[in-house]
């Protein structure tokens, strides 16, 4: 029998869609390409605190802005 498991890391469609709009803004912002380390760094910062529950738009720009 499979077992229920919690989905609570699951990026949903809306939270992709917020995650992609920060990265687009902090990239214009920075004047970087999306295919470079920097980019990369970014991506990966956002990803992990929307993964560790950090939903607030604007927190997410100032932490993943490193601020």
């Amino acid at each position: 029998m499979l077992q229920s498991r919690d989905h609570t890391n699951a990026v949903l469609p809306a939270g992709i869609d917020l995650l992609d709009t920060i990265f687009t803004e902090l990239l214009m912002e920075r004047g970087l390409p999306r295919d470079c380390q920097d980019a990369e760094f970014i991506a990966s910062r956002l990803f992990s605190l929307y993964q560790s529950g950090v939903r607030d738009r604007d927190e997410l720009r100032k932490l993943a802005a490193g601020g």
